[in-house]
């Protein structure tokens, strides 16, 4: 009898797991279908050069290599040949050294302005080895250095993309303090949710088109209000500032209902305890508020920082990575690598590179986070 009660039990336990198994099997078969198996061909792909019409062709890891490629070099002054003496730009005309005394502080009566002379410099591209194009230069005293990159459309894309990301903590800050307001109770709360997450709901395409108009250098309703004539998107200067705005407003909402939802969690009896020991509304922020949207922070954080490193549709559909590949990230030089070029096995390594910086930095964020990340569960030391 005692065996007959065991088999059935095990039979039961076959048929539990059967049903188990048959139950996650849809979506396990997504995931091998549509992420794990592109995936382990994207990091075969990143080893060959393959173009959609030929078989892939092994190449090693020369794909990695031109991804990866950075050089240093200082840029040498330029000298007059017959002298010997290094050349300066004085206003509009390029003299020897020991003609810029002569120039320097006289005035110009066509500029309408004081001379002043700077050293000129050769040809960044000049002073790389071959295979190399210019990065970034930048002065160090009167000393010229240009870095340079097999792929300088990669590092400046992840030069955009990082820069763009500085918009997080602002967004965060901004929405904090939203969420702040709000949680006090005051009239039309949610209408003012309903608004402020609108933004998160609408198409990315149509608000794109929405911001293409503030920021129009002619009728923008930006430089309406601002009484100026920026124009924000076709200077080099301007437009990533211009991207960062239209990032915080496009995360703000999201980014307040979770604080949101965090700020109704805080324990009620810690407010009070800081009351009775005679804290003011910045101590009970500092020591009873923050502390306890650490966690919502650091969540917010990860996942921005995620979603930044793959930011693509807002400058795409804006700029189209303009003016100059000011704007460019690094998704899309992946993009036109792989759809515009088929060049999809370098393609498949910027994207693993790519794939390879978020784990890093989350990882890192993660070891990080032991600081400043308080738990219910954890206790004062």
């Amino acid at each position: 009898m005692a065996a007959s009660a065991k088999q059935e039990r095990s039979r039961l336990g076959r048929n539990e797991a059967i049903w188990g198994y048959l139950f996650i099997a849809a979506p396990l078969i997504g995931f091998l279908i549509f992420a794990a198996g592109p995936l382990i061909i994207s990091l075969f792909l990143s080893f060959t050069n393959y173009d959609l019409f030929t078989s892939p062709r092994w190449a090693g890891l020369d794909n990695w290599q031109q991804a990866l490629s950075l050089t240093f070099a200082e840029v040498p002054q330029r000298l007059d040949e017959e002298t010997g003496e290094r050349i300066f730009r004085c206003g509009r005309t390029d003299v020897p050294a020991s003609q810029v005394p002569e120039l320097e502080g006289t005035y110009d009566e066509r500029l309408r302005q004081e001379i002043t002379c700077s050293p000129l410099y050769g040809r960044p591209r000049e002073s790389l080895p071959s295979g190399y194009s210019p990065w970034f230069e930048f002065m160090i005293g009167e000393r010229s250095f240009v870095v340079g990159a097999t792929d300088p459309i990669l590092w400046q894309g992840m030069f955009n993309t990082v820069f763009l990301m500085l918009g997080i903590p602002i967004s965060l800050a901004i929405s904090l303090g939203l969420a702040m307001a709000l949680n006090q109770g005051i009239y039309f709360t949610n209408f003012f949710r309903l608004i402020y997450y609108m933004p998160t709901i609408l198409p990315i395409a149509a608000t794109a088109l929405i911001w293409l108009w503030i920021f129009n250098p002619d009728f923008g309703l930006l430089n309406y209000a601002l009484g100026t004539r920026i124009n924000w998107l076709q200077n080099a200067d301007m437009v990533k500032p211009s991207l960062i705005i239209m990032g915080i407003w496009g995360g703000l909402g999201y980014q307040m209902l979770i604080y949101l939802a965090g700020l109704q969690g805080v324990p009620r009896q810690l407010y009070e305890a800081a009351e009775i020991d005679g804290a003011n509304t910045w101590q009970k922020f500092r020591f009873v508020t923050w502390p306890s949207l650490t966690p919502t922070t650091f969540f917010l954080l990860i996942t921005s920082m995620i979603g930044g490193f793959q930011n693509f549709v807002q400058p795409f559909i804006m700029t189209q990575g303009g003016p100059g590949r000011a704007s460019t990230t690094v998704v899309m030089s992946i993009y036109d690598n792989a759809f515009r070029d088929l060049q999809m096995g370098y393609a498949s390594t910027q994207a693993w590179l790519l794939g390879a910086i978020i784990m890093l930095i989350t990882v890192i964020n993660f070891s990080l986070a032991r600081r400043w990340v308080f738990y219910e569960t954890d206790t004062a030391s």
